[in-house]
Parts: C-alpha cells; structure tokens; sequence
C-alpha cells in the first residue's frame, strides 16, 4: 500500500453550526458538497478540495458492531465502525496489501465499500488510539472483501 496524500481531517462534535461557523468565518473554508450519509454535517472546502469533514454526534445510527469471520473458518473478532469519530483520513492504492497484513497480524481493522463512487475504505486505531480513516478510490474490487458494502444510503 502506498499513502499518497491527506485526505481530510473529521471532527464530531455537539457543537455543529458553532464549530462550522468557526471553520468558515476565520478560517475561511467553504462549506460544500457532501454524500448522502446517516449522519448530519458539513464538509468544508478550500480550493475545491475538501479538507474538513464535520460530524454531528448523535446524529444517524449509533456505532455499529461488526463481526468479520476468518477466512480459515477459525475465531471471529469484533470491531466497531470507526467513521462516526474524530479521525484522521488518507488516500492510498492499493489497500488491500494493508488488509491482508492486518488479517495476518491479528490487528482489528473495519472496512466498508461505497459503491456508488466506488470507494474503499478501511479504518484502524494508532498506539494512541488515533483512528486512520485509508479512502482508496480505485481499489481492486477482486482483491478485497469489505466487512460491509452500501448499498442505498
């Protein structure tokens, strides 16, 4: 896998309109397109990108357990859907070879495909308990089993 540039940084917070005033009015970001999603927010642009994702916590559907089985038939492991979070995202390619080391390692990791872009994204926590959000925009659809695909949002 090979990270090739940040992505966005995401807050969650209680204080939306508050927070994406502040983003807005000192520092200039734009508010602008955003995915249907479950959850209400705001993403914020500067030049056409966006840089900052504004979640509002409580909104949409609580965490969501997953239960990713081995391949092998062995033990499986829970995770929790992670995006909700304050966190960290970054485009890589290929995301795969990153999700076949975590299954060798042991290391919990929740992933999700969003097909109507597509997109492939996997999340996993640093030492610090820092979520990493990896957006792979042209993942190989065959290489990778995603714990969850979307459907209709």
């Amino acid at each position: 896998m090979k990270v090739t540039n940040l992505d966005h940084w995401s807050i969650s917070t209680s204080r939306l309109e508050e927070t994406r005033a502040f983003f807005v009015d000192i520092l200039g970001l734009e508010v602008g397109a955003r995915p249907k999603l479950k959850t209400n927010g705001y993403w914020l642009y500067s030049g056409g990108l966006s840089f900052v994702h504004l979640i509002e916590k409580g909104s949409g559907d609580p965490e969501t357990a997953v239960e990713d089985v081995a391949e092998d038939g062995g033990s499986s492991r829970s995770v929790v859907e992670s995006g909700l979070d304050d966190h960290i995202a970054f485009n890589v390619s290929d995301s795969y070879t990153v999700v076949d080391y975590m299954k060798e390692k042991g290391i919990d990791y929740w992933d999700r495909l969003l097909p109507d872009r597509p997109l492939y994204q996997v999340f996993v926590k640093d030492p610090n308990g820092l979520i990493i959000e990896l957006n792979d925009y042209a993942p190989e659809l065959d290489k990778i089993k995603p714990m969850v695909v979307y459907d209709n949002l």
